[in-house]
């Protein structure tokens, strides 16, 4: 060690300094060097990854395009992405499950992957379906008044004198109609909006809009015969040896089928534009015939007249219709009682009604609180109860409580569950009620029930 002017220099410090540093420098170099290849190899994977998202993203696309044009051809597939420039891209293999039995929606898996990183896979989901006309909870191909409390579109090919609350469109394919008197209108007959009276939510209302072919509701009879015939579910004309048909659903998921023998008392009513009668459309005696199980997503067929009421507890729609088809033979179906799913509202329980004629609740079958849950087709008549004098005879059962609904109902004429005075007191029918729209209808319809339209997008995820 030597020191020259008090200042000393210890030999190899600085040789030492700068080693120190170089390493320093290297293994930051290093670091980085890793952080950059780290960096770009996971750019180059969450590059791949995204193209192989968009390409299994294209093969959902072309799954839709395919329903669209060939909406029963459910099988796999898997094709090819190509660009003009980079040649082939990647491919996506299509997975299909077509609807289960009661159902529209259609399940697609799509995955993707690149050509440069095949075992990196994305694998989309979504489902698809296709509308059904239940979607509305009433659909009336005349005129309607509404009084109570609804939930769910409405739809009328005529006018609404529309009294109550909604949560969903109010629609009419009419600009104005003529309000008659069974709407509250005295002569001269009034021109009214579409749609017009006290109801809430007018914001809600919309008219003209497009007509709704109410032939595209009508179910195909003879099709739900040929399957019921085929079920062992068909009931023929009974003739001279019978009235008709009641079919009692049991909360064991069977269902009692009686043939009447005889109606009930005979009483003073009218329909709607014809004169007063004295009839009856109670059951009066009945022969069991069977009890069976309900068939599952399936149908009851009869060719005659039919009363229903209980306790459903699966999927099922019955019919009544009679063929050749004539005016003077078409079947009415008669709602006898409550019908009910016990609270069960998950879709996994489904009926409808389909009356060739006319959906009737009668005098005396119908309880004071009425609850009615399902679907409830009149294809060439009404949805409605008759007027009922207020003479000695037919007053008992003149005036119920309350109808509840829950489902939808369409009407070919003027329906209608209460009859007022000119002061717009009831008096005959319901009192009250109101009615829910059925959500699971809308993709999940009863058996049978016509679907309309094209595929629709529902609900979309990427598996993990």
């Amino acid at each position: 060690m030597k020191s020259f002017g008090g200042v000393r220099f210890e030999r190899g410090g600085v040789l030492v300094m700068t080693l120190v540093f170089v390493v320093m420098f290297l293994v930051i170099f290093m670091g980085l060097s890793g952080l950059v290849t780290r960096s770009y190899h996971e750019a180059v994977l969450q590059s791949n990854d995204e193209l192989a998202f968009q390409i299994a993203e294209n093969g959902l696309n072309y799954a839709r395009w395919r329903l669209a044009h060939d909406p029963d051809n459910f099988a796999n597939e898997t094709k090819t992405v190509t660009d003009q420039f980079a040649g082939d891209l990647g491919s996506y293999t299509l997975t299909m499950t077509p609807p289960v039995v009661g159902s529209t929606i259609v399940m697609i898996e799509s995955t993707g992957q690149t050509t440069g990183q095949a075992a990196r896979q994305v694998t989309l989901r979504a489902r698809y379906g296709r509308p059904s006309l239940a979607k509305y909870s009433l659909i009336v191909n005349s005129d309607v008044w509404y009084g109570g409390p609804t939930s769910g579109p409405m739809h009328v090919n005529g006018g609404i004198r529309m009294d109550g609350s909604s949560d969903s469109q109010v629609t009419s394919a009419k600009a104005t109609y003529f309000c008659q008197w069974y709407h509250g209108c005295t002569w001269p007959f009034e021109t009214k909006p579409g749609v017009w009276g006290d109801g809430t939510i007018q914001s809600l209302w919309e008219f003209p809009v497009a007509p709704i072919d109410y032939n595209a509701l009508t179910l195909d009879l003879l099709k739900m015969k040929t399957a019921a015939i085929n079920l062992g579910t068909y009931y023929g004309d009974l003739g001279a040896l019978g009235l008709g048909y009641q079919i009692v659903f049991n909360d064991d998921n069977t269902y009692t089928i009686s043939r009447v023998d005889s109606l009930g008392p005979v009483v003073k009513s009218k329909e709607l534009f014809k004169p007063w009668k004295y009839l009856s459309h109670d059951v009066g005696s009945a022969t069991v015939i069977e009890t069976r199980n309900v068939p599952s997503n399936g149908v009851i067929y009869t060719e005659d007249r039919m009363w229903v009421y209980g306790d459903i507890r699966d999927r099922v729609t019955v019919a009544a219709g009679v063929f050749p088809d004539s005016s003077a033979t078409n079947a009415d179906i008669i709602l006898n009682g409550n019908i009910s799913y016990g609270g069960v509202r998950d879709g996994s329980r489904a009926f409808a009604a389909v009356a060739q004629l006319n959906i009737l609740i009668p005098w005396s079958g119908a309880p004071d609180d009425m609850v009615l849950e399902g679907a409830f087709i009149a294809q060439k008549g009404s949805f409605f109860r008759r007027k009922y004098s207020s003479n000695a005879g037919a007053q008992a059962h003149r005036l119920k409580n309350s109808l509840t609904r829950y489902g939808m109902f369409a009407s070919n004429g003027v329906p209608y569950t209460a009859n007022l005075d000119w002061n717009n007191n009831v008096i005959s029918g319901f009192q009250s009620g109101q009615a829910s729209y059925d959500p699971n209808f809308l993709y999940a319809p009863p058996p049978y029930f016509p679907v309309s339209g094209q595929y629709e997008f529902i609900s979309w995820e990427e598996v993990q």
